[in-house]
């Protein structure tokens, strides 16, 4: 029998340059998934600023509007009791006292400050409404004390919406 015993020549190696096209093409494939994750934590991003932005903004409204409102007296000058304001008082600048903010309101587009200035356009999209209410508050160890509560909300057009509650003690005389 003759067996022949394999050949221990050198085979012939090939050394290979470059890339194949499955191995560009799962390239790219992850790219793509990378700059897709990138942009949308981008995106994220950018929307946190924005609603912090529209938080922000909404607070400043409140703010304002509570600082103006406890700036008046309390007492109604004309010595009357009703919550609103009285026939003579037909817009903001007239009011003179803290309960004459009761149902006032202001639409988007209408928003303005305590000296008639309309805000900038990014605090025009709120709707920023008042309730002034008469009662009573009993903190711990102190009574009862008299007073008026003033609610300001304020809600964008979305319907997300924020608001403060300041509860203003009947002065003593």
């Amino acid at each position: 029998m003759n067996i022949k015993a394999p050949s221990l020549s050198p085979r012939r190696c090939r050394v290979r340059a470059g890339l194949t096209l499955i191995e560009c093409m799962m390239a790219l494939v992850i790219l793509m998934l990378a700059v897709l994750a990138a942009n949308f934590a981008v995106a994220a991003g950018r929307q946190h600023a924005r609603e912090g932005e529209l938080a922000l903004n909404a607070v400043r409204l409140l703010e304002d509007m509570v600082e103006e409102i406890i700036s008046l007296p309390y007492a109604d000058p004309d010595g009357e009791l009703t919550p609103g304001p009285e026939v003579d008082e037909t817009g903001r600048p007239l009011f003179d006292n803290i309960d004459d903010f009761h149902n006032y309101q202001e639409e988007p587009g209408g928003l303005v400050d305590f000296s008639g200035n309309p805000y900038d356009s990014n605090y025009q999209v709120f709707v920023r409404a008042v309730t002034v209410t008469y009662g009573s508050e009993s903190p711990a160890g102190m009574g009862t004390i008299n007073g008026v509560t003033v609610n300001v909300a304020v809600k964008d057009d979305r319907g997300m919406s924020w608001d403060v509650t300041r509860f203003v003690p009947e002065p003593v005389e």
